[in-house]
């Protein structure tokens, strides 16, 4: 299979990217109780005050109010969502959802609302009753009630993120530590030093053992040395400099990566300069990769 050059996400290359970026925003509850309880006042009053479809006119002069069957359809709403966010949505394990799997996730949640309203509506009103046609009808109004707000919810918490995030930058300065040496100075586990080179020139660290096998370039030439030490001590001087880890047995230089590859078996690195050595990506490492590169098939 030919291999094809991997570049950072840019442009409309991200899109694939972020489809398959973690969703985040409903992980914390309160978020989720927010959302819920947000969208059924907010379409209980956007119903009742704007009556969208001419609602109002479909239950005039029957035996309840219109009001109060805003008020049953907004708490079948709240009910099916709660099933959703706090019953169901344990389905899905601890993985969290991906941006693509969240769109499924949302259309499924209407339906279910689109269904609970359905039921509630038929069983209310004498002269409706249980057929395909109502209940898509109920899914199309649905949907056009329950979108707004839902989307309303979900810009409120990116931009609560957002700000938390630039807040968290401005504050930055006062903890930054004092500026990274231009030079590494990489010891064994006896704090002898091994060896010294500039980080740009060093591509990957791979665990051996009770050793660590060191990828670096000099001159033209890519060498490799052997020190007695491990990844977890040689991490947190590395982790400055754009090295991450790919793997337990391996930290590579996220600059010099030159393909992210996907096949069978999983995910793998090819890096500047080495050939013989195919660095895999496990799972635990695998999603800040997948945000920052599209795996070539």
């Amino acid at each position: 299979m030919k291999n094809t050059l991997t570049i950072p996400l840019n442009g409309n290359a991200a899109l694939p990217g972020w489809l398959n970026a973690p969703f985040q925003l409903l992980d914390p509850v309160g978020n989720r109780f927010f959302l819920i309880l947000f969208c059924g006042v907010f379409s209980f009053l956007f119903m009742y005050i704007f009556s969208p479809f001419n609602m109002n006119q479909w239950y005039e002069g029957g035996p309840q109010s219109v009001a109060g069957v805003f008020c049953a359809f907004s708490l079948s709403g709240i009910a099916g969502m709660t099933l959703s966010q706090f019953g169901l949505i344990r389905l899905k394990g601890k993985r969290p959802l991906r941006h693509w799997q969240f769109l499924a996730w949302f259309t499924g949640e209407v339906m279910l609302v689109a269904l609970i309203v359905n039921i509630v509506n038929v069983s209310m009103h004498d002269y409706l009753e249980y057929s395909w046609p109502e209940y898509t009808d109920t899914l199309k109004y649905g949907f056009g009630v329950m979108a707004l707000p839902y989307s309303m919810a979900l810009l409120w918490f990116q931009g609560r993120a957002v700000a938390g995030r630039l807040k968290r930058i401005a504050q930055m300065p006062a903890a930054i530590p004092p500026a990274a040496p231009e030079e590494l100075h990489i010891r064994d586990e006896y704090g002898k030093l091994a060896m010294t080179l500039c980080p740009s020139n060093l591509l990957l660290l791979k665990a051996e053992d009770n050793y660590v096998h060191v990828y670096y370039r000099n001159g033209g030439a890519v060498k490799k040395e052997l020190i007695r030490s491990s990844l977890k001590k040689l991490e947190p001087q590395l982790s400055g400099h754009g090295f991450t880890r790919a793997h337990r047995s391996y930290l590579v230089n996220l600059s010099k990566v030159l393909l992210f590859k996907k096949h069978t078996k999983g995910h793998f690195l090819v890096m500047e300069g080495i050939d013989e050595v195919s660095v895999p990506v496990s799972g635990s490492y695998l999603s800040e990769f997948l945000q920052r590169f599209v795996p070539a098939d």
